[in-house]
């Protein structure tokens, strides 16, 4: 119901495949994990801000590199990393362990980071509700400077239902289903505790897989610095669009 991972890569355009390069680094219980690292092809030695990476639900970095490959050409460098059982990281995906990756994930760039720089943390769908645990546990906050939630959702269990609820033949079993789904993790729960890092929320109106409301709710729990805005997009074309990068953009400056 969560995890849909894949091992093998699908192929990258070949602009993106002659920058990128990969990283291995451990997890917290050892779990050998990959990414890429992509450098800012404007200012390769000294990059405006550093930017980590967390993918949705779906195959790999592979499928998800289109997502963040035109930020380099605006000066930053950015950390793409599958989490276990995701293309070449070891291990199986469970919601407890991928949690400790990202934790692992973000101890990893930050020591690669110059003392004086701070981190930003973007997540989309899955990646982003990960990652809102995951930060409000960090114990180094001051690390990170700001945090994008795109197509977060708010509860484990209710996103089930949604989910559930969009098809006839398991409507009847929403409830049943949704209550067997660990919601400990709840990042409606731990969204307050991301403060004081700055915090944008992105949500295209038109998402059929993850529905606008969970943003909504989470802005709501969120302490301020704060911003949120709802796109004319859906689930996936949301970075797709000049003005969507824009946006994304302007909250990284």
């Amino acid at each position: 119901m969560i995890f849909r991972p894949q091992q093998n890569h699908e192929p990258v355009p070949e602009k993106i495949d002659t920058i990128k390069q990969d990283i291995f680094f451990s997890s917290i219980d050892g779990t050998r994990l990959h990414g890429w690292y992509l450098p800012s092809t404007s200012n390769p030695l000294k990059p405006k801000k550093t930017i980590l990476y967390l993918h949705g639900t779906t195959k790999n970095v592979s499928r998800h590199l289109g997502f963040v490959s035109w930020l380099p050409e605006y000066g930053y460098e950015v950390y793409i990393v599958d989490y276990r059982g995701y293309g070449k990281s070891e291990g199986s995906a469970n919601l407890e362990g991928v949690l400790s990756d990202i934790n692992a994930a973000i101890h990893f760039v930050t020591d690669k980071m110059d003392d004086k720089s701070k981190l930003v943390i973007m997540g989309h769908s899955l990646g982003a509700s990960m990652g809102i645990y995951a930060v409000s546990r960090y114990e180094n906050k001051s690390q990170i400077e700001s945090f994008i939630a795109i197509s977060a959702f708010s509860d484990y269990r209710s996103v089930t239902r949604d989910f559930l609820d969009s098809y006839w033949f398991s409507w009847l079993f929403q409830w049943p289903v949704s209550l067997s789904i660990n919601n400990d993790y709840r990042p409606l729960d731990y969204i307050s505790q991301l403060a004081p890092i700055s915090t944008l929320f992105l949500h295209g109106e038109n998402d059929k897989i993850i529905r606008p409301y969970h943003s909504v709710e989470l802005f709501k729990r969120a302490f301020h610095p704060k911003s949120i805005a709802v796109l004319k997009t859906n689930h996936n074309e949301i970075f797709t669009f000049p003005e969507n990068q824009k946006r994304i953009l302007d909250f990284i400056e």
